[in-house]
């Protein structure tokens, strides 16, 4: 099951992130994720009753940008994250989709890649010590 994220929804993102994203400095804080669910989009997925994931997405006037994308490493490799990224490309299809990936990250560089995202530009230091790639899905 995936659903919009509602402002109850703050601890549980809060919780995945940490989980997640314990050792990164880009890691959302509690107030970051507050703003977010205020102003942006998040979806979280639900497996087997448990909330395992989310994505979130920043609206621009025309395109969608995913920020962050989230699924905890004890359900990764279920096919999660493609369930939520194809629920996403279907919601919010009347804009483009882009996104930033590290250049490290093949996995999730494959998985965008089957959803039709595209490599369009290497971003030079976007991250500490390492490139990014821009995604982009016309």
């Amino acid at each position: 099951m995936i659903y919009k994220a509602k402002k109850k929804d703050l601890n549980l993102l809060y919780q995945i992130e940490k989980n997640v994203f314990k050792d990164e400095i880009f890691s959302l804080s509690k107030e970051s994720l507050r703003y977010h669910l205020n102003n942006n989009l998040i979806f979280i997925i639900k497996y087997e009753k448990i909330n395992v994931g989310y994505c979130l997405w920043l609206e621009r006037k025309k395109y969608y940008r995913l920020y962050s994308f989230a699924i905890l490493p004890k359900y990764q490799g279920k096919g999660l994250a493609s369930q939520l990224l194809k629920y996403c490309i279907e919601k919010l299809k009347e804009k483009s989709l882009q996104l930033e990936v590290r250049v490290s990250n093949e996995k999730a560089i494959l998985l965008y890649e089957r959803f039709a995202f595209k490599k369009v530009k290497v971003l030079k230091d976007y991250y500490k010590n390492e490139n990014a790639y821009l995604m982009k899905r016309v």
